[in-house]
């Protein structure tokens, strides 16, 4: 515990300067329970304390404090010093912090400063309402929409009355040299909703869904990636479970290798979600689903294992925790992923597996191989369409050479 910041009370009198005097004993005991080490936990002690002698020396109380002084507060110190890479994040936690005492005023929605942007939050109201796109979904697509608006009216002043078939056409030849196949199909369909949207609400006097392209697809027209099992167990040996860390990948690992869970589902995990006594877990899947799985042993003594050693995490519900302060549940899925990842090249595991994707897959086919039904693969991947789990009967070599028939005019 000597590495951990946990300051006297008489430590932190010289830093109790301006309108935040008061209140920097509460923020520095939120920094305590977030188990912060000493030198960081003093770091930002000593910028909230900066930041304190900066509103009163312009005559600002603590109820003037918003977004916009710490960001005012951050530039001018950027003239005279470096920023630490967590100063910003820093002021955040501190404005949370007091407006969940109830010290300062909630912050201000950041209304549309033009006329893109108010489109763009239309159209973003509209899936997230209309069409209940998960908002992960809706991230991704106004990302898309957002650069084909900005290839087309590069200096501002969006007017979709003028976009027209040949603006179309070169975002998308622009926009097939960035990624492979996948990206370009995501692409096309995001135009034509978005394209849709604008016929409907008026803003369109044409349709011109009929521009956009179709990207060949044909269906199960690759083979899953899959780790064989001799790989899946190499990849959870990679752990070093002798620490916190490794105990918690070790888990993640497990959870994804024998239920199929994905990266998603993981980083969603709460406390309340697992039922010790039943030996079951609910799983929050895709738009709002709720599934109860049963909780196979090693993999609930796996979590036990890691929850025994892990900090506290705060407030936070979630099962896996961040690794590093402040102890909180994974800010976005990509974590998980890269926890993955980091894995597979730790265990020395060919690249071409990436991401926590292959875990599933690998579970699918290992139970193909173990002659489980396709219905029931579906079942355990929870899968909506059983349609969704016939590409895994691709891998299922023996039964496709009994099926498969001699070559006219080859060897008997």
């Amino acid at each position: 515990m000597n590495g951990l910041f946990h300051p006297h009370s008489k430590e932190l009198v010289p830093f109790q300067v301006g309108p935040l005097a008061e209140h920097l004993a509460g923020f520095a005991a939120l920094l305590t329970r977030q188990h912060y080490c000493r030198r960081n936990g003093w770091q930002k002690i000593r910028l909230v304390s900066d930041l304190g002698q900066w509103l009163s020396a312009r005559g600002r109380g603590l109820r003037d404090l918003n977004e916009s002084l710490t960001e005012g507060f951050l530039t001018e110190r950027r003239r005279s010093r470096p920023l630490f890479s967590g100063d910003a994040a820093t002021l955040g936690a501190l404005l949370r912090h007091l407006r969940a005492e109830g010290l300062i005023a909630e912050a201000q929605p950041v209304l549309p400063s033009s006329a893109g942007e108010c489109l763009l939050a239309d159209y973003e109201r509209f899936l997230l309402q209309e069409r209940a796109l998960a908002p992960g979904t809706v991230a991704l697509i106004r990302r898309l929409i957002e650069r084909f608006l900005q290839h087309r009216f590069p200096k501002g002043g969006v007017r979709p009355s003028q976009l027209r078939p040949e603006d179309i056409l070169s975002f998308i030849s622009v926009e097939s040299t960035r990624g492979a196949r996948s990206h370009l199909q995501s692409t096309t369909s995001a135009l034509r909703g978005f394209l849709e949207f604008l016929l409907q609400t008026g803003r369109l006097t044409t349709s011109l869904t009929g521009v956009v392209p179709t990207v060949a697809g044909w269906r199960l027209s690759e083979l899953p990636r899959y780790l064989e099992a001799g790989q899946v167990e190499r990849l959870l040996r990679s752990c070093d479970r002798r620490k916190n860390v490794g105990r918690r990948d070790f888990a993640i690992l497990l959870l994804m290798a024998r239920l199929g869970l994905r990266v998603g589902e993981v980083a969603r995990l709460c406390l309340e979600d697992i039922d010790w006594r039943a030996g079951e877990l609910v799983v929050r899947g895709k738009g709002a689903r709720l599934d109860r799985l049963p909780l196979p042993e090693d993999v609930g003594q796996a979590i036990a294992s890691y929850l025994k050693l892990r900090c506290a995490g705060g407030a936070s519900r979630r099962v896996f925790l961040q690794s590093k302060a402040p102890y909180e549940g994974f800010l976005w899925v990509g974590a998980v992923s890269g926890l993955v990842s980091r894995a597979l090249r730790r265990a020395g595991i060919d690249g071409r597996h990436r991401g926590g994707h292959v875990l599933r897959h690998s579970l699918a086919t290992s139970m193909l191989k173990r002659g489980v039904s396709l219905p029931e693969i579906s079942q355990v991947l929870r899968h909506q369409l059983t349609q969704t789990t016939e590409i895994y009967a691709k891998v299922d070599l023996p039964t496709l050479r009994e099926l498969s028939q001699p070559w006219p005019g080859g060897a008997p």
